[in-house]
C-alpha cells in the first residue's frame, strides 16, 4: 500500500490545498522567467543585446542537464524537506541579485542580471526533483489528472492576471525601479512556496538509502520511460525557443513597446490558463494518445505561422497574439500529457531519479534549443532580411521556419510515446 493511500480522504484534500498554495507563491518566478517578457525587456532597458536577452532563458535549462540527477541523489539522501528549503531560499536570492543589478551600474549590472537568472537556475533541479515525490505523498492515481489541470489552471489564472496588471501599469516606456520592485516580490513570494511545502505530508522511510547507480540503471532500462524521455527532449528542441523568439522579433524587429510585448505573453499564459482548465475534460474524453499528437502538430503550424506572417498585415498583433493563446492552450496540454506520462511510468521506490531522468532529457532539448538561437541571433550568421515570394523575411523568421520544420520532422518519433504505443514485444536477438 502507497503512503498517499494509507492517508485518509481529509488528510490528502488538505495536502492538496498546500501543494496548489506553494504553486501560487512559488510560480510567479517560474513564469516570470519562462513564458513573461519581463526579463527580457529588463535586460534590454539596461542596453543588453538580444543574444543576451535570450541566453538568460537557456539557463535553466542548462542547469537542469548538469544538476537534475546529482539533485535527485541529494534530496534522497538529505531529504526532501531540506533540499526544498534550500532551493527556495536559493532561488529568493537570485531574483534578489536581478532586483539589485542596477545599483552597480553599467556595464556590470546586466551581467549582474544573468547572474541573478542562474542562481535562481541553479536552484530550479533542486526544487523540481521534490516535487512529483512530494505529490506521490499526496495523491492517488485517479486524482491525478484532475490534480494538474486544476493546479495549473489556478497558478496561472493568478500569474497572468498579476503580469497583465502589471504590463498595464508599465506603459510603453516603463522605469527600472519598477522592473526591479517587481522582481523583488516575485523572489519573496519564493519563500512563501517553502512554507506551503512545509505543511504537505511526508513518508520519510526511504531516507538516506540511495543508491544512484542503481536508481539510474533502473530508469535506463524502463524502456517506455526512455523512449518517452527521447521524444520529450526533442519535442523541447523544437518549441523552447518559440516564446523569447517571439518577444526578441517584436521588440527588436518590429519595435513595438514594452506593453505590446508583455501583452503577447499574457496572451500566451492565457491560452495556458484556459488550457489547464479543460485539459481534465480532454484527457478523459481523447487521452495523451491523440492529445499529444495534435499540440505537437499545432507547434509545428504555430511556428510556421509566424514565419509567413508579415508585419505589413492589418491586425498584425492581434494576429501574433492569437497564435501565441494558441501555443499556450496546446502546452498546457501537453505539459499534463508530460506529467502524467512521468507519473504512470515511474517504478514504485524510483519515483525521484525517474522524475530527474526525463527532466534531464527534457532539459537538455530546451537548452539545446535556447543556445543554438542565441548563437545564431549573436554570430549573425542569417541574412538579416531575404525576399521569397514577394515578401520579404528577417532572419527571426528565418528561425521561426527552421523549427517550424523541425517540430514537423519530430512528427516521426510520436511512437515513442508510451501512451501512442501501450504495449510492444521488443525482440533482440545478439550473434
Amino acid at each position: 500500500m502507497s503512503f498517499a493511500e494509507q492517508l485518509d480522504d481529509r488528510a490528502r484534500k488538505r495536502g492538496r490545498f498546500f501543494a496548489y498554495a506553494s504553486t501560487w507563491f512559488g510560480c510567479y518566478a517560474e513564469v516570470m522567467l519562462d513564458s513573461s517578457a519581463i526579463i527580457v525587456l529588463y535586460i534590454t532597458l539596461l542596453r543588453g543585446s538580444a543574444t543576451l536577452a535570450m541566453l538568460s532563458t537557456a539557463l535553466s535549462a542548462a542547469a537542469a542537464i548538469v544538476l537534475t540527477i546529482p539533485s535527485a541523489a541529494i534530496a534522497d539522501f538529505a531529504g526532501l524537506r531540506k533540499t526544498y528549503s534550500f532551493a527556495c531560499y536559493m532561488g529568493c536570492a537570485g531574483f534578489l541579485v536581478m532586483a539589485a543589478a542596477p545599483f552597480i551600474g553599467a556595464p556590470a549590472d546586466k551581467y549582474l542580471v544573468l547572474l541573478g537568472c542562474l542562481v535562481y537556475c541553479l536552484s530550479r533541479p533542486l526544487y523540481s526533483v521534490t516535487w512529483y515525490p512530494m505529490l506521490d505523498n499526496i495523491l492517488l492515481p485517479s486524482e491525478r489528472g484532475r490534480f494538474f489541470g486544476k493546479m495549473r489552471f489556478s497558478y496561472l489564472a493568478l500569474t497572468a492576471a498579476s503580469f497583465f496588471l502589471v504590463s498595464l501599469a508599465m506603459g510603453k516606456n516603463p522605469p527600472i525601479w519598477s522592473m526591479q520592485l517587481v522582481i523583488m516580490l516575485v523572489g519573496l513570494m519564493v519563500i512563501g512556496r517553502k512554507h506551503c511545502l512545509d505543511k504537505m505530508p511526508l513518508d520519510n522511510r526511504e531516507l538516506g538509502r540511495y543508491d544512484l547507480r542503481k536508481s539510474l540503471a533502473m530508469s535506463i532500462r524502463n524502456r517506455p520511460l526512455t523512449g518517452w524521455a527521447i521524444y520529450a527532449c526533442c519535442l523541447a528542441l523544437g518549441f523552447s525557443s518559440l516564446l523569447p523568439l517571439t518577444y526578441i522579433y517584436l521588440d527588436r524587429e518590429i519595435k513595438a513597446g514594452a506593453a505590446v510585448v508583455q501583452w503577447i505573453s499574457v496572451a500566451y499564459m492565457v491560452g495556458m490558463i484556459i488550457g489547464y482548465l479543460l485539459t481534465a475534460r480532454l484527457l478523459r474524453r481523447f487521452g495523451v494518445r491523440l492529445l499529444q499528437p495534435w499540440g505537437h502538430i499545432f507547434y509545428a503550424a504555430g511556428a510556421f505561422a509566424l514565419f509567413i506572417l508579415s508585419p505589413t498585415v492589418p491586425g498584425f498583433f492581434f494576429i501574433v497574439g492569437t497564435i501565441a493563446f494558441l501555443l499556450g492552450f496546446w502546452a498546457a496540454n501537453c505539459l499534463c500529457c508530460y506529467s502524467l506520462e512521468l507519473m504512470a511510468l515511474a517504478r514504485p521506490g524510483n519515483k525521484t531519479m525517474a522524475s530527474a531522468y526525463i527532466s534531464t532529457y527534457n532539459s537538455i532539448g530546451g537548452a539545446a534549443s535556447r543556445f543554438f538561437t542565441s548563437m545564431v541571433i549573436g554570430s549573425g550568421m542569417l541574412a538579416p532580411h531575404w525576399t521569397k515570394w514577394g515578401m520579404t523575411f528577417c532572419s527571426y523568421q528565418t528561425l521561426f521556419l527552421f523549427y517550424a520544420a523541425l517540430q514537423a520532422f519530430f512528427l516521426l518519433l510520436l511512437f515513442l510515446v508510451p501512451s501512442i504505443v501501450p504495449k510492444n514485444d521488443d525482440y533482440y536477438a545478439p550473434q
